[in-house]
């Protein structure tokens, strides 16, 4: 019994799929599966391109935003009803400096002028003179006309 089988030079142009398609032996493809393939890599090309063209500005123009420059605001606290909150917002004025000065002023008085803060102990002329555009005494005004 012999058998026709073919030699391993021969090659095989078309073999029949279980479904019946023709199968290309020089990719092992069906007719679908190319279509498939290529219809893969048509999307993934597409993407790319999309992806590549969003990354490079996506055709519009850079735009320049230009920052304008701070404004300064001068932070002022009356010096007679300021409250030890706002005196430690001034630059030197810790915790307690701050309730050192509202405690003064509620037993010793009212500040008479703004260097009369100096009576505070830890503030002194260096001291008052940083923070002294920063304080201002409506009261001390309103005596002096």
């Amino acid at each position: 019994m012999e058998e026709n089988l073919p030699s391993p030079d021969t090659a095989i142009q078309h073999s029949d799929t279980p479904s019946g398609e023709k199968r290309d032996t020089e990719f092992g493809l069906v007719h679908s599966d190319r279509v498939f393939l290529i219809s893969a890599c048509l999307c993934c090309l597409i993407l790319f391109g999309v992806k590549w063209w969003n990354a490079s500005s996506g055709g519009q123009e850079t735009v320049e935003i230009k920052h304008l420059r701070s404004a300064e605001s001068l932070f002022q606290i009356d010096i007679n009803s300021a409250t030890w909150v706002e005196w430690m917002q001034l630059d030197g004025i810790g915790e307690t400096t701050a309730r050192n000065i509202v405690t003064n002023r509620e037993t010793d008085g009212p500040f008479i002028s703004i260097n009369d803060v100096q009576r505070i102990r830890g503030i002194g002329p260096k001291t008052l003179e940083k923070m002294r555009q920063h304080l201002s005494c409506e009261s001390c005004e309103s005596e002096m006309k």
